[in-house]
Parts: C-alpha cells; structure tokens; sequence
C-alpha cells in the first residue's frame, strides 16, 4: 500500500507493518513497558505509544532513505521503499557494480541509524530523563542504536551481510565467490540465531525465545533465496530472454476454440501458452481460465476472448539478457513478460514456467 513519497522516492507498507504498528504501541503503552517509570494514566501512555510507534517507523524510513539516496547518488534507480515487519527494504532497479558503492550504500543505513539513536538521546537528556517524553527519547534511543546493531549481523538480506560481500569481494576480485562465503557465514549465523532461541524459549522466555527462533528463520530463508538467486543467474549469463520463451510449437493459434486450446495444453504440460497470429504474439491464456468454461462456453469461445492481451504485459527486447528478464518479472511481480522485436513487435513470451524448463533442459544436456 502506498502511503506518499520522499525526495521521489515512492513509500509504501505491507499488512504486516500495520501489525508491527500496533504491536509497537501496545508495548510501549502497556504497564509493563518503558512507559510504566512516568506518571502518565493509560490514556497518556496510549498516546505516547502511538507516537513513539510513529518515531520508531519514522527511524527506519530515514535509515532506509539514507540506503536510497546513496545509491541514487552512484547511479542506481531507486524503485521504492517498503516497510514491513522486519522494518524496511530499500528497492533498487540496478545492481551495485562495484564493492566499495556496495560498501558505502550499506553501511550508510546503521551510520544513520546510530545518528538517529544520538539525536534522540540529547533531546532525552535535554527533557530530563525521567520525563515522559524523556523516557521515550531514551527509549527510541536504544532501539536506534539495537537496530544499528543487530543490521551489522553478516547475513542476508542485513547490511552488515552486504558489507561483508563488498570487502570479500574487494579482497578476492570475484563477486560470485564473495555472494557464496557471505550467505555460507550468514547462514551458520542464522542456525545459530535459531538455536539459541528455542533455548531461550525452553529455558527462559516463550515469547522472547519464540521471536528471536523466527528472526532466525527469516534470515535462514533470506540466505536460502540469495543462494538460488546467484545459482539462477550464473545459469544465466551469456543467454538472452528470448532463449528463455515458451517454445511456438506449443502456441495456440489465433483462430483455435476454448475446447481445441485444451488439447494444446496436455500436449505442452504448461499453465499459460502465447496465442499467436503468424509470427506475432497477441497474448496469453492459461489453462485454469479454459478448464473453468462450461462446455458450451469452450466450444463456441475463440481464445483470443479469453486471452491476456499482450498490451497487458510486461515487454522486454529479445535482446535483453535472461538474467535481466527474470529481474525485471520479480522486481514487477509480473507473471510473464513479452519479448519484442526491434520493430516493438511481441514474438514471445517468458514465463516462470518456461524459465524452470529452460534450467531444466540446459542441465540435462
């Protein structure tokens, strides 16, 4: 959900962040909280949470505008920032193609964190720390410096993960090479995180225990897609998307039925073939809209009413590298792209699918 932009940088949150939101206020709010040292009633306390909630999301935004607009400054598109409920994620267009900018665009984030941490500690000390708005800037204070902190962790997707990458990489010449020892270090970093979790949760604390196990997970997870994410693009280099596109043996026709592009489907095994006219892609169909017709509805429906027009679809050149292709469907959650001539004419399509066949066939061979 988009909620503005900063410096035309897009800003937007995820459901989870509204959860982590209310999380951050109730906690603060509760009597057991950071609040419970001030005077203040629970209607106090609730607006206090609320705001220190809003100053708490405020802090991430700037570390990860901080990420952006360094990167803005090397040369990179920044497509947006998302909040979610590990904090937030800067987006970029374009990969860093040098280590000391993936260097700096990191590090920059928990630099900026720990600014955030003293500023907010002066002000806390400015109002006395024993004031409630005091006891708030101490604690927005604390949690600055933790999350400058804990984004130090080597591993993926943290900042501390990718400055390890940029001096490995600095140090040993290959980026591949330094990809493998960081999700291979952030791995190990991430187990342990997560057996000392379920030792908290057994010997100590439940909830404490069971949400340092999930954090754990999650950068458990994260290091799991880095890794399939730079096995994809070795496979990928030196081959273009066109390689990648659904084979036209198993395009439909223009003027085939809903029934007739049925039988083309357990032909192809696929989920979403191109519907072709000649040479030139008109769009896509998939199986689940066909299967769903009625048999009435398949015998009397030509595809090309049924189809995703190609107008509807992502295009990319046939010229662009596969790598590229596939990042230009992740970063746009796209669920196929169409792949046009020098004329703008689309004469193919890439699937997530297709692309699984792709790796499939060049490893058997």
């Amino acid at each position: 959900m988009r909620i503005g932009s900063v410096f035309g940088i897009e800003i937007s949150v995820s459901l989870s962040w509204i959860f982590v939101f209310a999380l951050v206020a109730w906690s603060l709010a509760d009597p057991t909280g950071p609040l419970h040292r001030t005077e203040l009633g629970i209607p106090g306390r609730i607006v206090l949470g609320v705001i220190g909630s809003v100053l708490f999301f405020a802090s991430v935004l700037v570390h990860e505008l901080a990420h952006s607009l360094v990167a803005r400054a090397r040369g990179i598109r920044v497509r947006g920032i998302m909040l979610f409920i590990f904090g937030g994620v800067s987006m970029f267009e374009d990969e860093v193609n040098d280590a000391p900018g993936e260097a700096w665009i990191s590090a920059v984030g928990p630099l900026t964190s720990l600014v955030v941490g003293a500023v907010f500690f002066g002000c806390a000390e400015a109002l006395g720390p024993n004031s409630p708005l005091g006891v708030l800037f101490g604690y927005l204070a604390y949690v600055n410096v933790a999350l400058a902190i804990f984004n130090l962790i080597p591993a993926y997707p943290l900042d501390g993960g990718r400055v390890l990458h940029s001096l490995v990489w600095r140090i040993g010449g290959s980026r591949e090479r330094a990809t493998s020892i960081t999700v291979i270090t952030g791995r190990f970093l991430a187990g342990t995180i997560v057996a000392f979790g379920i030792f908290e949760a057994l010997a100590y604390n439940v909830g404490a225990g069971l949400w340092t196990t999930f954090i754990g997970w999650f950068l458990l997870q994260a290091g799991s897609a880095e890794q399939t994410r730079i096995a994809l693009s070795r496979a990928m280099q030196g081959h273009s998307a066109a390689e990648l596109a659904i084979s036209a043996e198993f395009a439909i026709p223009a003027d085939a039925r809903a029934n007739g592009a049925l039988e083309a489907f357990q032909h192809a095994g696929m989920r979403a073939l191109p519907v072709l006219l000649g040479d030139r892609v008109l769009g896509l169909v998939s199986y689940d809209q066909l299967s769903q017709l009625p048999d009435d509805e398949r015998e009397r429906n030509y595809v090309t009413v049924l189809m995703t027009r190609v107008e509807d679809l992502d295009e990319v050149p046939t010229t662009t590298s596969a790598d590229d292709a596939i990042g230009h469907m992740a970063r746009n959650k796209a669920h196929a792209v169409a792949l046009t001539n020098p004329q703008g004419v689309a004469v193919g399509v890439v699937t997530p699918e297709s692309v699984m066949r792709w790796l499939a066939a060049s490893r058997g061979s």
